[in-house]
């Protein structure tokens, strides 16, 4: 339990440690909001599209072996992360980090299913390892905070080389190997273009805006993010063993069900995105003081997430969801008054929405479980996974793109009356803009010219124009999760009969 607890206790740590360093990485490197998402949705593309291959890969070479193979690949991509000279290099390692944070995952839980082979005890073990999750999860963002206020933000990454070492010394010392002895083959086309299909529909909608939304490259990666998709589902559809079995998404209760994961955690990820990144950057907020503004979040998740089954058990499945999206959906609306409202309102809001999470993601998990027979239950929980992880890809995404489209359209008439010379407001709208920072018109467009005259008067109307645009772009990129999640409980609420058992 140590061994395998260890891994996959540092892959769910490191989805949320980075979010409060991301302003210090920004000022490292200068980089703008397409830039920042790409470091966290890096992470994110790399387990969603690894996650259904590295089941096929574990059962083949060995759980054991995969397991080990992907702790030592995520301390090396972490170390680069941690030493990286350059941005491009911090986002190719996270995207490493992500990949083997799929074999970690995946393997751990089977070294743990095979190690208890009595039912009780494997059932204690599998809720101690969704514990150990948890925590994780409730750990990240205060973690991340205190570690880039006192290290620096290097020091997120590189925290995770020594406990992978321990974790690679404890599984070679006390876990046995274990392997399916009739794998399946590894579906090479299904796995080529769900990647292919994943990265370019991401890079359209983080990179739209910069490059241009009708631009040449943009519109052509959408023809391959379609193309590759197309391929993808037709070739799924007609091989032996493919890595997803799309005709589990016949099952209507199944298809229901997918689709809530995605929107929980497009909410969830999206969500904490914006609301650290606004306190910090438009707020002047540390990163300490972010992680702990976040940290309500989670443990409001961690109280509810491990009564969400009991309740399941009791009143059936259908509820406890329905209503874990009813807090979802207040926390949202809650933190979109608490952008201006305050960090207490914001606490709140992010304390609703981490409980509604808590009752969700139980529930759901044993409806979609439920309506498979139980001989593809492996297939149903690979692609349920992966849709956590392709959830929180859209969720940095589109709420990032959102913020972006919102600041590009809207701040240079808010901030007319600051700043009234066109030229001299352009200058100030694109370094705003391209820092993603509402400080960032203090920058120079040359040397020696600076943007504007200084004067106190002048910066604290840029400034107070510019936070109050940043505010209504997050309040609309919140929005967008708000309205999902209202049509997922809609879709719930109808999809489902009232006794729908767990």
């Amino acid at each position: 339990m140590v061994a395998t607890g260890l891994g996959v206790f540092m892959i769910v740590l490191d989805a949320l440690i980075v979010n409060v360093a991301l302003p210090d990485l920004q000022k490292s490197f200068g980089v703008g909001e397409s830039g920042l998402q790409w470091v966290v949705a890096g992470y994110s593309i790399g387990m969603a599209v690894l996650m259904m291959a590295s089941a096929t890969i574990a059962d083949g070479i060995g759980r054991r072996r995969t397991y080990v193979a992907g702790l030592a690949v995520f301390a090396g991509g972490s170390l680069v992360s941690g030493i990286a000279p350059a941005l491009w290099l911090v986002t190719a390692a996270r995207f490493v980090q992500g990949g083997a944070a799929a074999t970690v995952s995946v393997a751990s839980l089977a070294l743990i299913s095979n190690a208890f082979p009595s039912p009780g005890a494997r059932v204690r073990a599998i809720g101690t390892w969704t514990a150990i999750t948890s925590v994780g999860t409730a750990l990240g963002p205060t973690l991340g905070g205190v570690l880039t206020d006192a290290l620096g933000w290097r020091s997120v990454f590189l925290v995770n080389v020594p406990v992978a070492v321990v974790a690679v010394a404890l599984t070679l010392r006390w876990v046995g190997e274990s392997r399916d002895p009739s794998p399946g083959p590894l579906d090479g086309l299904g796995q080529a273009t769900f990647a292919l299909a994943i990265g370019s529909a991401s890079y359209v909608i983080i990179e739209g805006q910069e490059v241009g939304w009708t631009s040449t490259t943009i519109l052509g990666l959408v023809v391959v993010a379609v193309a590759s998709l197309c391929v993808f589902v037709v070739h799924e559809h007609r091989v032996d063993h493919p890595m997803m079995d799309l005709r589990l998404f016949r099952e209507r209760r199944y298809a229901i069900a997918i689709g809530t994961v995605f929107v929980a955690y497009f909410t969830a990820y999206g969500m904490l995105l914006m609301v650290s990144q606004f306190v910090q950057d438009a707020k002047g907020a540390s990163a300490v003081a972010t992680g702990l503004l976040i940290l309500p979040f989670a443990l409001a998740q961690l109280v509810t997430a491990p009564r969400a089954g009991a309740i399941a058990d009791r009143v059936g499945a259908r509820l406890p969801v329905l209503c874990g999206q009813g807090l979802v959906v207040v926390g949202l609306a809650t933190c979109i008054v608490g952008v201006t409202a305050g960090t207490a309102v914001l606490a709140v809001g992010l304390a609703a929405a981490g409980a509604g999470i808590g009752l969700i993601v139980t529930p759901i998990t044993g409806i979609a479980m439920g309506a498979v027979a139980p001989d593809r239950a492996g297939m149903a929980s690979g692609i349920l996974s992966t849709q956590r992880a392709v959830g929180s890809i859209a969720g940095y995404a589109v709420m990032g793109a959102v913020l972006s489209v919102w600041l590009s359209a809207s701040l240079d008439a808010r901030l007319e009356a600051a700043v009234p010379d066109a030229t001299t407001r352009a200058a100030v709208v694109h370094e705003i803009i391209d820092q993603a920072n509402p400080h960032a018109y203090t920058a120079e467009i040359g040397p020696g010219r600076p943007i504007v005259t200084r004067s106190v008067a002048i910066d604290d109307a840029i400034l107070d124009r510019a936070v109050d645009d940043f505010a209504a772009g997050t309040r609309l990129a919140l929005s967008v999760g708000l309205v999902l999640t209202v049509g997922a409980a809609a879709a719930v609420a109808v999809g489902f009969g009232p006794a729908t058992d767990p």
